[in-house]
């Protein structure tokens, strides 16, 4: 098994399971570096993390706009600084996998924007209470980006995980839109059982009993 190393840029729950994910406590023989731009929760600096690492994580804030915007001043950011030390360590070989989501096109407009960046778009599909789990247990892995680059990132996945979950390769617009229909469709899951339970409650239903037969019907 190839050893590896591995970069995290962001330590939000999304990064950290990244890290723990890729942790030697795992069984997994990579080297992970970690490094957010909050002093307080360091522990690498970004020159290390770019140095020395073979695949570079990007888990940062992408927060929507009053007007409903995707902001990107925290991702554009982070490109520009690894854009600029990868130039000054002569480092053009890592690959950059971005996890925070986008609106399709996005990752595209990043890539030619900074062509000397190797990047990939690696939607993440975990929840905040078991981030970890989530990440080490995923159902699917989908890269979009060029096919020399998504294949690297696709052996490194099968090196970790084993051949059993799926891997997807495609382009950039199919992986960001393929992150908001997959949220669409859980927002659309939780607002029609939210419905569900009103009604229940108006006709004295017992609800963990719908539950049970709901989750039993096996198309769920």
């Amino acid at each position: 098994m190839k050893k590896f190393n591995i970069g995290v840029i962001g330590k939000g729950f999304v990064g950290n399971a990244v890290a723990l994910g890729f942790s030697a406590g795992t069984g997994y023989p990579a080297m992970v570096r970690v490094y957010d731009k909050d002093p307080s929760k360091s522990s690498h600096n970004l020159e290390d993390v770019i140095k020395y690492s073979d695949f570079i994580f990007i888990s940062v804030p992408t927060p929507s706009n009053k007007d409903g915007s995707i902001n990107l001043d925290v991702l554009e950011e982070c490109l520009s600084d690894i854009d600029k030390v990868s130039k000054e360590l002569d480092r053009p070989d890592n690959i950059i996998l971005i996890r925070s989501t986008v609106v399709p096109g996005t990752t595209r407009d990043i890539q030619e924007s900074h062509p000397g960046l190797k990047i990939v778009f690696n939607p993440e599909f975990l929840t905040e209470r078991s981030a970890v789990f989530d990440f080490i247990n995923q159902t699917r892995f989908i890269l979009g980006g060029l096919p020399e680059n998504t294949k690297k990132v696709s052996s490194l996945f099968r090196d970790r995980f084993g051949i059993k979950t799926p891997i997807i390769e495609t382009d950039y617009e199919t992986a960001e839109l393929t992150k908001y229909v997959c949220n669409a469709y859980f927002a659309t899951k939780v607002s029609f059982l939210n419905e569900m339970k009103l009604l229940s409650n108006s006709v004295n239903a017992d609800w963990d009993s719908i539950i049970d037969g709901f989750v039993l019907d096996g198309r769920v």
